[in-house]
């Protein structure tokens, strides 16, 4: 329902002074306890690694992380969090520390000596301190190491010397997207991913059996060309100025060279033959003897079948592999990523290739496809608590059933079809207070028309849409419900898009009794939300990420527009139809410290609503507009219990439990996740976080009355104050890990509210505990 009463949970009215002592006390940091030491012996209790030298920060971080994962495992101390029923309720666990092998310090400093070669630091200098504590009967062994990575080693010049014309040419013209650059850190990672690069652009212009034993990077070796007996004094000073200049500034040339086939096959060009695909084998039996029930071929190809579940054009519509065509193995890759990922009808997909008898440098490929079951069913149930509704001032709970059924076949064109059935009561003072009931059915299609064009996509697919649903709000009111979409999603890399020419939602609602007409009266705002409306739309969605060392990048954004070119028709832009236009974009940045992580979120929502229409009638549908609060959201609130701006008109008389929709919205929120221990398998996680934001209307309603726009004043978006009237709230709250998925309870306080009747600019204000606002959410916020 719209309209709720915000509920907190009370203990006792402890200062913010003792609710921060109670947390610092909660949460204290105490020595680890050590459980089954040796006795006697010196045990590993704790081993730190710095680095020195003039590095940026965040690369020191990196390279500590990674000198971490290069330390022998017996001097790794392996603290864990636990938990107790007994103060401190947090605290470290040492469980059977190692015994202390000073043989394992020198082989680490070999192992973080190697590994600082592999990332261009040719001369580094480590050096180990080891002190041993005695506590009681305890040796405690303290392990510290001082890194000093000297200069990173730069790539000068990038070179490609290979003996065959044709790969020569290739590597030549892909120069470009070479991995390896000039002035760039060295790294035996990067040497590796241009030669893996290398060998992919060779295997996708025929070259098969190239591989990594058919080529090598070469470096340049200035210490070995000054044994040289044959070379003169002069050439040998010149030779010792550039070795003095490369430890000044050390520098690596690197050239990808050929090495001598052991077999002619390696450098053989391979075309494609012909092409046999058997549809339906049965899971784990690849046997192809059979009694065949439909053979057919088709310019070198042929489709072998059990049954006749598939329509042959859905298979060689997806098909890369085709007779005459060069070996391409990006051809391969996707042909079996289609059937084993894309397309659902299948579960998985094989491909062989045979050499053809007609000739040396011929392939038959075999394709070989086992597919999904085609129908599967679910069933699932919800409940809901609503506390407090302003139409019946009563509590009601409500619970509901949902059935699908999904066929993964249709049409026997790989086509996906999910079909769900909906319905729900709720219970209140009159037993049945709300009766819901919907039907729902999509069309997922493997294709887009020919006519849409979509470069270098990876996947694509139409998808079709129904969805019809009917509300019954005994005494109240009627609600009917009717949506439908047709567009076509597509995915390139990490980027996904999704666009929709055509979006139609119509909401057509009928009062019953004259309880919600007066209430409608005297609260001329609730309009927004019980009203007939009709949408017909445009939509498009962008989404992304970027992952780079611990740190990953989240972006996505939306557009949509309704009656744009509908409405230049005057009887339909004084109906029904809302005309508007909206868009909102967020951005999400994750960094990942192994054992924790920070995470930033940043939202901005926009939309207009034009055309026809006066006061009321000027603001987004209530089905568009934008909201805060609630659990994934900023946490101080309930859901919809913020805003609008410093506007106090929502927390006067009997607005106050009215849900608040703006046109605009700005939110930020940071968090910092931590790890508490295990009880019983099950993760316990926790987090602080912060959460800034507001919502705002572009102008306040004309038609509502003088003493009701008194209330609403600074509702609406201001350039000159809106950085004034943001609200904050920071708070804690524990996570419990089921692997599959989490259930979050967060604790958060508003401590900035540009509502409030009393002090809106303090922060702070009359804090307590019992003040906080307690948030149940299924996964992590954002």
């Amino acid at each position: 329902m719209i309209f709720r009463q915000q509920v907190t949970v009370s203990f006792f009215k402890p200062t913010v002074v003792l609710t921060m002592l109670g947390i610092g006390f909660l949460f204290s940091c105490v020595a680890p306890k050590i459980n089954q030491y040796p006795k006697n012996k010196a045990f590993v209790f704790k081993t730190t690694i710095k680095v020195d030298g003039n590095i940026p920060n965040n690369e020191k971080q990196d390279i500590v992380t990674r000198l971490t994962g290069q330390l022998d495992d017996s001097l790794r101390a392996r603290t864990v969090t636990a938990l107790r029923i007994k103060p401190p309720f947090v605290y470290q666990k040492l469980p059977n520390p190692p015994v202390l092998d000073r043989a394992n310090i020198s082989r680490s400093v070999s192992f973080m000596t190697a590994a600082l070669n592999s990332i261009g630091y040719y001369n580094p200098v480590i050096k180990d301190t080891l002190i041993v504590d005695t506590v009681k009967d305890q040796y405690r062994a303290f392990i510290h190491f001082r890194v000093s990575p000297g200069k990173n080693l730069k790539l000068d010049s990038i070179g490609y010397d290979l003996q065959t014309p044709e790969l020569q040419r290739l590597a030549m013209q892909s120069k470009e997207k070479s991995l390896l650059k000039k002035g760039a850190p060295f790294s035996r990672q990067a040497v590796s991913s241009e030669l893996d690069r290398l060998i992919k652009l060779f295997q996708n212009n025929g070259y098969r059996k190239f591989s990594l034993r058919d080529i090598y990077a070469e470096r340049d070796t200035v210490l070995a060309a000054l044994i040289d007996p044959s070379l003169d004094p002069f050439q040998q000073a010149q030779l010792l100025e550039n070795l003095r200049l490369k430890r000044e500034n050390p520098t690596i040339n690197i050239v990808i060279r050929q090495r001598t086939p052991k077999d002619s096959s390696e450098l053989q060009k391979y075309f494609i033959d012909s092409v046999i695909v058997y549809p339906d084998l049965p899971l784990f039996d690849d046997s192809t003897a059979f009694t065949q029930n439909d053979t057919i071929s088709k310019n070198k190809t042929t489709i072998i079948s059990r049954s006749n579940k598939f329509k042959t054009e859905v298979i060689e519509r997806n098909i890369e592999i085709h007779p005459g065509s060069l070996y391409k193995q990006n051809d391969y890759s996707r042909t079996q990523y289609r059937f084993g990922n894309q397309l659902g009808a299948w579960e998985r997909a094989t491909i062989d290739y045979e050499d053809s008898q007609k000739g040396d440098s011929l392939l038959n490929a075999v394709v070989r496809l086992y597919p999904r079951l085609k129908y599967t069913n679910s069933r699932t149930l919800e409940a809901s608590y609503n506390t407090n509704d302003i139409l019946t001032s009563t509590n009601l709970f409500g619970i509901g059933a949902n059935i699908s059924l999904r066929n993964r076949n249709t049409f026997k064109r790989s086509i996906q079809s999910n079909t769900t059935l909906r319905s729900g009561f709720e219970f209140g003072a009159d037993f049945i207070q709300t009766q819901q009931a919907g039907i729902s059915h999509s069309y997922t299609f493997p294709q887009t028309p020919s006519f849409l064009w979509f470069p270098k996509a990876d996947t694509r697919n139409t998808t079709l849409n129904f969805n019809a649903s009917y509300t019954d709000r005994r005494n109240f009111f009627t609600v009917g419900s009717i949506e439908s979409s047709l567009g076509w999603d597509w995915q390139v890399g990490r980027k996904s898009y999704s666009f929709r020419p055509l979006n139609i939602e119509y909401n057509n609602l009928t009062v019953v009794g004259d309880s919600l007409n007066r209430l409608l009266d005297s609260v001329p705002s609730l309009k927004l939300a019980f009203k007939t409306g009709l949408v017909i739309s445009r939509q498009f969605n962008y989404n992304s990420y970027k992952q780079y060392g611990k740190h990953t990048d989240f972006l996505r954004a939306s557009a949509e527009e309704s009656g744009t070119f509908l409405g230049l028709i005057k009887s339909i832009n004084n109906g029904a139809l809302a005309r508007f236009i909206k868009g909102d974009i967020e951005f999400r940045h994750h960094i990942d410290y192994k054992r924790s992580e920070l995470a930033f979120r940043a939202y901005l929502g926009a939309g207009l609503k034009y055309g026809a229409g006066k006061g009321t009638d000027q603001t987004l549908p209530i089905y568009k507009a934008f909201f805060a609060g609630g659990p994934n959201s900023m946490r101080g609130w309930q859901v919809r219990q913020l805003g609008l701006g410093s506007s106090v008109f929502y927390d006067t008389g009997i607005y106050t439990r009215a849900d608040r929709f703006g046109d605009f919205k700005l939110e930020t929120n940071l968090e910092y996740r931590f790890p508490l221990g295990n009880i019983y398998g099950i993760k316990i996680k926790s987090a602080v976080f912060a959460d800034f934001g507001n919502i705002w209307n572009w102008r306040i309603p004309s038609d509502n009355p003088d003493s009701v726009k008194v209330l609403l004043k600074n509702s609406d978006f201001s350039i000159n104050r809106f950085y004034n009237e943001f609200a904050v709230d920071i708070g804690t709250g524990l996570r419990f890990d089921f692997d599959y998925f989490i259930i979050r309870f967060d604790w958060a306080y508003k401590i900035r509210d540009p509502q409030r009747l009393q002090y809106p600019d303090r922060w702070f204000y009359d804090m307590q505990l019992k003040s906080g606002q307690l948030q149940l959410g299924i996964g992590y916020p954002f």
